[in-house]
């Protein structure tokens, strides 16, 4: 294949002097990987406050931030056009008496009457105004997710499980009444305008969920498999076309793997080892397996998975992704990544890419942002993933967050200021300009995730060439990067997240001949025929 050199130098860029490296970066785009899907983020839990007590500016402002794909007179990005929204259907523990989930804001509304027997559909407002919004901006796909079943048919009546009970909180009673509200609120969402194309009805079936911080079930396979069918069975008895989006394993080692973290789980020990929600590829997809859940209708070829605690080390996420990708092909399915933050209880010294005061600036500072943009580069390249999901689009002080949310007098209801984090913009530099349908192709020359690391990718007619590099050293590198011959008059724009920008137009300069990739930057760097 004949190739040019489509080189270029970024403005701003320090002198040759203190280039550290220079990168031979070959990108191909004849040989292709997957094709992804979606970029998402969820509204859980402080989305449904702000929907109803902010004011019109703010809220604005947030859906601008999380679905916009314009950029503006100077260049830079409004948004970073998420092309999936996750909508959480609450457990009702908002409205349910006595609930003590803590903080507050992370009790959740359910379209369930009290007497678990009608639909109150004015429920959810803010979650509504959001998913509208996201719609309005051209995020194109709708998910909704379930943390718990509504508390009306949980068996302690509480959003959250019972110390040392491995069961999942649902009455037995209860799976078709469970089945039969998700598929009800995603065809009353098709009514007002909001097509749902998946429902993920189980989260992190591996943990307990036996504390008050949050709503959630842990779930046993047989259980998990009970409800799939009857949700598969309600799906097609309303004539929808929504997909079920299983999985979400809290480790991605589960999907493949009987214990994640070395050692066996001592709270498993009194349940039947295959009753165990591990090994959820082998265990549900395996044609052989009781638990095979693959021939449901609405049941697509693949499988969703969480990245928390993969971010550690960089050669150990790379071969638990690799891991992932190989047990996904043995069965024929694709791969999702579905959720990631940054978790608190993780210290400096344990992970790669991080100084010692990286706490201090709370966890979207940009030492997060580079390490999601690694543990995002990893997925991509090594597990073959489809799509790529953060957890929560807003929260109280930004904690974990992509935007922070700064009410008046510590109380949502009272409405307040916003603030875009870094990892927000850091997110951008893929969500944005990586669409769906986009093939990620074949690239040559940076993978070192200790230096800098690039992924590219292809628009559909092959027009467009987006490679995002991401650099977590302290020094400078440089990006020769050839492309094939059509390409050599293609227009150059490049993209710059670091600490002093945000996703920002970087001036390209015609007459130079090398990208410059700074440190501890994201750069995306955009070829367009």
């Amino acid at each position: 294949m004949k190739k040019i050199a489509i080189l270029a130098f970024l403005s701003l860029a320090v002198s040759t002097e203190a280039l550290s490296a220079q990168l031979d970066v070959e990108i191909n785009p004849g040989k292709t990987y997957q094709t992804i899907d979606n970029f998402a983020a969820a509204d859980a839990w402080s989305g449904n406050f702000a929907g109803q007590y902010f004011a019109a500016p703010q809220k604005e402002q947030i859906a601008k931030w999380l679905f916009s794909q314009k950029l503006g007179a100077d260049g830079n990005p409004e948004g970073i056009g998420l092309s999936m929204w996750r909508f959480n259907i609450g457990g009702g523990t908002l409205e349910q008496n006595g609930a003590n989930i803590q903080p507050y804001q992370r009790r959740a509304e359910s379209f369930l009457t009290k007497d678990g027997k009608h639909y109150d559909w004015g429920k959810c407002s803010g979650q509504i105004y959001f998913a509208k919004k996201a719609k309005q901006y051209g995020c194109g796909k709708l998910l909704l997710f379930s943390n718990t079943p509504p508390v009306q048919w949980t068996r302690n009546g509480q959003g959250y499980g019972e110390k040392g009970d491995n069961s999942a909180n649902l009455k037995q009673d209860c799976y078709g009444k469970f089945a039969d509200y998700m598929a009800d609120v995603a065809k009353h969402f098709g009514e007002i305008g909001l097509t749902v194309n998946y429902i993920s009805p189980i989260n992190e079936p591996q943990v307990n969920w036996d504390s008050n911080r949050q709503e959630g079930s842990p779930w046993l396979c047989s259980e998990m498999k009970k409800l799939l069918v009857e949700l598969d069975r309600a799906l097609s008895e309303r004539n929808l076309e929504t997909m079920i989006y299983f999985g979400e394993a809290g480790h991605p080692k589960y999907n493949f793997t009987e214990n994640a973290y070395g050692v066996p789980n001592k709270r498993w020990k009194k349940d039947p080892p295959d009753e165990h929600p591990n090994l959820i590829i082998k265990k549900f997809f395996d044609p052989k397996s009781k638990f095979y859940v693959g021939d449901l209708k609405h049941m697509p070829k693949f499988l969703c998975g969480h990245s928390y605690h993969s971010h550690c080390k960089n050669a150990e996420m790379q071969q638990v992704h690799k891991s992932i990708a190989a047990e996904a092909k043995k069965y024929g399915i694709g791969y999702h990544q579905s959720e990631w933050c940054m978790l608190p209880h993780f210290k400096a010294k344990d992970m790669d890419g991080f100084t010692p005061d990286w706490f201090s600036d709370n966890r979207a500072d940009m030492q997060v942002a580079l390490a999601m943009a690694r543990i995002i580069y990893s997925d991509f390249t090594n597990a073959n993933a489809l799509s790529w999901g953060y957890w929560k689009a807003m929260e109280v002080n930004g904690d974990h967050a992509l935007i922070g949310l700064y009410p008046k007098d510590g109380r949502l209801e009272n409405g307040g200021t916003v603030r875009a984090n870094k990892i927000l913009w850091a997110l951008g530099n893929y969500s944005l300009f990586v669409r769906p349908e986009y093939k990620r192709i074949d690239l040559k020359g940076a993978d070192d995730l200790n230096k800098t690391a690039a992924t590219a990718f292809a628009s559909p007619d092959g027009n467009k060439i987006v490679a995002v590099f991401v650099n977590s050293s302290f020094e400078c590198d440089t990006a020769k990067i050839s492309l094939p011959e059509k390409y050599a008059d293609s227009k150059v724009k490049a993209f710059r997240t670091d600490t002093n920008s945000d996703l920002a137009n970087m001036r390209v300069c015609e007459n130079t001949r090398e990208f410059v990739i700074d440190p501890r930057s994201i750069t995306t760097i955009l070829f367009e025929l």
